[in-house]
């Protein structure tokens, strides 16, 4: 039992070890960009309640984000600053290198009924 706990312990420091922290602010005005539609783009503003869903939901979550690389397809794509933001129907991606090859750098796992509102802009 003893042996159990010892690595059980060991697996959740490296799982929390793994995580990060990250402060994603949004920028007053920011660019959706619908992937079923790539050419189709639409603005969000503070004004916008997708947009403030967004900005509440990234305060909330600014901790856990798992490193992640590669691409990840579906949802809707937004750009902030230094970052890019995907929303999928499972996932919140962020992205850098946003202006020339955007790189997934951090991703955090979403329940379905997650940012329902700003999903459904891609639908």
């Amino acid at each position: 039992m003893k042996k159990y706990t010892l690595v059980l312990s060991a697996l959740l420091m490296l799982l929390v070890a793994c995580t990060q922290s990250v402060n994603v602010k949004l920028d007053p005005e920011v660019t959706v960009f619908l992937s079923d539609a790539s050419d189709k783009t639409m603005r969000l503003s503070e004004q916008n309640s997708e947009y403030v869903l967004l900005k509440e939901w990234l305060v909330t979550h600014k901790d856990n984000w798992l490193t992640t690389s590669g691409k990840y397809s579906g949802g809707v794509y937004l750009t902030s600053g230094e970052f890019g933001i995907q929303v999928t129907d499972s996932k919140v991606v962020l992205y850098t290198d946003i202006t020339t090859t955007p790189t997934a750098i951090y991703a955090q796992e979403i329940e379905r009924s997650e940012l329902k509102s700003l999903k459904m802009l891609g639908k």
